[in-house]
This record gives C-alpha cells, structure tokens and sequence, in this order.
C-alpha cells in the first residue's frame, strides 16, 4: 500500500503542477468575473483532498478488495455533499466573486475527479478471462 501511495503521491503533485500551471495562464485570458481571484486555494484545496480520500480508499481496501464498492461510493458521496456545502458557503460569504469561484470550483472538480478516477481504475488490474 505504502508502495502504491507514494507512487500516488508523486503523480498528484505532477498533475497539481500541470493544472496550476494550465490555470494561471488560463485566468489571464479570461475576464476576472469569470475566473476567481482564489482559484490557488482552490487548486490546493482539491490536491489535499483528492489524497486524503485517495489514503482512506487505499487503506480501507487493504486486505479486503470486496469493500471497494462500499468505500468508493461513500467517499463520492461525502465529496458531493464536501463540495456543495463549501460553494454554498462561499458564494453567500462573497456574492461579487460567485460565479469565477464556481467556474474555477468545477474545473478543478472535473479535472481532479478524472485524474482520481483514472488511478483507481489502475488499482485493480482487469482479468484477461
């Protein structure tokens, strides 16, 4: 698992990186309305949760493969809600900042999202029968 968690770990610094980077440039061609001042945190915020869930996949999978399905629908679910909640938050907490919060928000949700989903895929190898 240790194994498997660094290799994890390093990937999802890589991408964070690639991502930081693609939005920087990104929020220089776009109005400031459509693109927050905050999307830094918000790249942060997903990379530190992204392993954090990724960890609690990983250990509760440990040993017993059949759990996977369990564990992996509860962790969508808990980010689904994560998620929602803290753009609630946000968007009444900073009206004039709404909507690039939530264009940032989902870019980084879909894009974080495919990045974990396409590691899990690789955690359990497919049989060939």
């Amino acid at each position: 698992m240790k194994e498997k968690l660094n290799l994890f770990i390093k990937n999802l610094i890589i991408f964070t990186l690639i991502a930081g980077i693609a939005e920087w440039a990104f929020s220089y061609f776009v109005e400031v309305k459509w693109f927050s001042k905050s999307w830094p945190f918000v790249v942060l915020f997903f990379m530190a949760f992204t392993l954090l869930m990724h960890r609690y996949l990983l250990v509760s999978t440990e040993g017993n493969p059949k759990r996977f399905v369990f564990s992996f629908m509860l962790i969508t679910t808990v980010k689904i809600l994560l998620y929602l909640a803290i753009m609630l938050i946000y968007v009444l907490f900073n009206r004039p900042d709404a909507i690039g919060f939530i264009v940032a928000f989902f870019i980084n949700y879909f894009l974080f999202t495919a990045f974990e989903l396409n590691t899990v895929i690789k955690l359990f190898p497919t049989s060939k029968s």
